[in-house]
């Protein structure tokens, strides 16, 4: 199997092409960044209370749960440009919605429809395997994932300040805009995206309902899990019921002529190991995040606590996405020359560092060095696993293939963070113990992670299924 590219398309319309896809993922990611920031004004400018507010977060990332291996498919079969053109327009509207809403019910719909934007992740994959050869999909494959981080970064950083200083008009329609100018710079380029010959020729319905449920229950589990605890009987039939819909989902995709994705492709290292990885990235960065802003909230009495602002635990978590966004590119590069394994492992190594630096200290410098290792690796190890599923999978099943990495990774987060959530939870002020704890859970599952991306990650160009090179 070879990668197929446009050799009509130039090397200029290629880099503008690109540049016009990370503009859009840099502004669609800093709109989803935006409402937990942003939430206590919102909930004050709507004048609705914080469990009404909550449903800001809940919805787009239910729709962002169903939307994404959905949009991954849709791209498969229909075609990148087609499936990229209705979910900007979708974002668009979404992102206008919420600028202009007039109550909080049409803000909470203006969120649903911005909760497709995490679909142009997996899109944009199938734009890399159409345009660019296999060694320069891992570069441009770190230039997405840099953008996704910078864009969730700057929502985090500037969406208090934003609105404070402006209003929910600006900080939402400033973004959007910038979504639309990189649709005019990715379809201007004429990037020549067609269906691929052989792709299904419809999609698996069935397959991928059964799917998307599944995922909303596994997310109500969580949910459920931090509210009522994880052996309460509701939260233990909800995961019953996420694991038995996901074994019926197998059963369905193993059997149907056209399945949502080929089962038989997650026994291999450039899907299925990119995805166990990616599960294992999830878990090892997120209770990172999570953790970070409780320590440092806590008062300098404690011994431990900084007594840190929300501002000052922004520019705290800037250490980790400036590191993602600069080790995003570099991992792509250096995966030219060494391989894809070797740069995954590293990677993971890094995040396990990361998490250990603040298990032995709770000192700012401790901190900093965390988040630098922790931001490095976990996006250095999502350049990869992205790449080594846009450059392994077959042509048709890049999206979905693709999909799967990012809920891999949203669910391994929401997993990890909850249980540390549960390990730090105490009456009064947690001890510094009950961190370090936490701490080395989060060092343990990215040291793991590391075991894995050796064991299952691609190591030789000959190992991602004879795909072609430049």
């Amino acid at each position: 199997m070879t990668i197929r590219t446009d050799n009509a398309v130039g090397l200029s319309h290629r880099r503008w092409a690109l540049t016009g896809l990370a503009v859009i993922v840099l502004a669609a990611a800093s709109l989803e960044g935006f409402v937990l920031p942003a939430l206590p004004r919102l909930q004050q400018d709507f004048g609705v209370d914080a469990a009404t507010g909550a449903l800001a977060s809940v919805v787009p990332t239910v729709i962002t749960v169903i939307v994404t291996p959905l949009a991954g498919r849709l791209a498969d079969v229909y075609g990148a440009g087609r499936t990229l053109a209705g979910l900007v327009a979708i974002v668009l509207a979404g992102g206008l919605t919420s600028a202009f809403a007039a109550d909080f019910t049409m803000f909470i719909v203006g969120q649903a429809l911005q909760g497709f934007a995490l679909g142009i992740i997996p899109v944009g994959f199938v734009v890399l395997r159409h345009l660019f050869l296999a060694e320069s999909i891992k570069t441009a494959s770190g230039v997405l994932v840099a953008m996704s981080v910078a864009g969730a970064g700057l929502g985090v950083l500037t969406a208090g300040p934003i609105i404070e200083a402006t209003s929910r008009a600006v900080l939402y329609a400033v973004p959007t805009a910038v979504v639309a100018l990189g649709a005019v710079v990715f379809f201007a380029a004429r990037p020549g995206l067609r269906r691929d010959p052989d792709a299904p020729t419809g999609v698996d319905w069935l397959g991928a309902g059964v799917f998307a449920v599944a995922l909303v229950v596994l997310v109500v589990a969580l949910a459920s899990s931090s509210s009522a605890g994880w052996t309460a009987p509701t939260t233990l039939l909800l995961f019953v019921a996420a694991i038995a819909l996901l074994a019926i989902w197998v059963w369905i995709e193993s059997r149907v002529a056209q399945p949502m994705i080929d089962v038989g492709s997650l026994r291999s290292r450039s899907v299925g190991g990119a995805v166990a990885v990616g599960v294992a990235i999830g878990a090892g960065y997120a209770p990172i995040v999570f953790l970070l802003p409780q320590v440092i909230a806590q008062p300098i009495e404690t011994g431990y606590g900084l007594g840190a602002t929300a501002s000052q635990t922004g520019l705290f978590l800037a250490v980790a996405y400036a590191a993602g966004v600069i080790s995003s590119v570099a991992a792509g590069r250096v995966a030219r020359s060494t391989g894809l394994r070797a740069v995954g492992v590293i990677a993971m190594l890094a995040l396990g560092l990361g998490a250990a630096a603040a298990v032995f200290s709770p000192a700012p410098a401790s901190l900093v060095l965390m988040l630098l290792l922790a931001g490095v690796g976990a996006a250095a190890a999502s350049t990869i696993v992205y790449a080594a599923a846009a450059i392994g999978a077959e042509a048709h099943e890049v999206g979905v293939s693709t999909a799967l990495i990012t809920i891999a990774r949203a669910v391994g987060g929401a997993l990890a963070t909850q249980v540390v959530a549960s390990l730090i939870t105490t009456d009064g002020v947690p001890p510094f113990a009950t961190f370090q704890v936490a701490f080395g859970v989060a060092a343990a599952i990215s040291i793991a992670g590391a075991a894995v991306a050796f064991w299952l990650l691609p190591r030789e160009r000959a190992e991602l299924s004879g795909v072609g090179h430049v």
